[in-house]
C-alpha cells in the first residue's frame, strides 16, 4: 500500500505538469475534469497513508510539492486573464518561503488543519476561476469573492504556522547520514524514521 500511496502522490506532481500539453489539446470540460481529479488525489493519499499507517518522508515532501506545482501550474496557464489569481500566487510562494526557511532550521512540522482547509478554498477558487475562463460559468465576482476567501486563509495558515513553529515542544527534525542508496531509500520511505522526525509517537499525520 505504501508503494500505492507514493504513486498517487506523484501522480499529482506529473498530473499538475501535463496541464502545460493538455490545455489546448482536450476540451475544456475535460480540462476542467483533469483539474478537479488532480485535485481529489491530494484527500486521497493523505488518507490512505493514516489509515494503512504508511507515512513516508517521500510522501510528506512530495505532496507539498505537488500542490505547489499544481497551483502554480493553473495560475501560469491563467496569466492575463484572470487577473486575481495574482494575490493567491503570492499567498503561495510567502507560504513556500516560510516553508523553506524552517526547513533550513532544521524544523519538520507536521500537516496542519488550517493549510488543509487552505488547500480546498484554493482547490475550489482554481477550479471556479477555470469555469469561467472557459465561459461555463459567467461570474466573475463570484470567483473575485472567492479569490478574496481564500487569501484571507492563506494569511491565517501563514499565522498559525508561523506560531506553531515558535513552540517549545515543536521537534527538530532527526536527520540520518546519508552514506549510501540504501540511507536515502530508508530516510524517504521509512515509517518510523519519518514520524520519529517530526515528533509522533503515532501514526496521525499526512503522507
Amino acid at each position: 500500500m505504501k508503494i500505492v500511496v507514493n504513486l498517487i502522490t506523484t501522480f499529482r506532481f506529473l498530473g499538475a505538469l501535463s496541464l502545460f500539453y493538455l490545455k489546448s489539446r482536450i476540451s475544456s470540460k475535460m480540462f476542467i475534469a483533469s483539474i478537479v481529479l488532480i485535485f481529489l488525489t491530494d484527500s486521497i493519499d493523505g488518507n490512505l497513508a493514516r489509515k494503512f499507517k504508511v507515512q513516508t518522508m517521500y510522501g510528506s515532501v512530495m505532496d507539498a510539492v505537488a500542490d505547489k506545482a499544481l497551483c502554480i501550474t493553473l495560475i501560469i496557464l491563467s496569466v492575463g486573464t484572470i487577473e486575481a489569481f495574482t494575490s493567491i500566487l503570492i499567498g503561495e510562494i510567502v507560504i513556500s518561503l516560510i516553508n523553506i526557511i524552517f526547513k533550513i532550521m532544521g524544523r519538520n512540522p507536521k500537516s496542519r488543519r488550517m493549510g488543509k482547509i487552505k488547500m480546498w478554498a484554493i482547490s475550489v477558487t482554481l477550479v471556479l476561476g477555470y469555469l469561467n475562463y472557459f465561459g461555463i460559468l459567467n461570474y466573475m465576482s463570484i470567483v473575485n469573492f472567492a479569490c478574496t476567501i481564500t487569501f484571507i486563509l492563506q494569511i491565517l495558515t501563514i499565522i498559525d504556522y508561523i506560531q506553531y513553529l515558535r513552540q517549545k515542544e515543536t521537534i527538530q527534525q532527526n536527520k540520518k547520514k546519508i552514506k549510501s542508496l540504501d540511507d536515502l531509500w530508508y530516510v524517504l520511505f521509512n515509517t518510523d524514521y519519518y514520524l520519529d522526525s517530526i515528533g509522533l509517537n503515532t501514526i496521525t499525520d499526512n503522507n
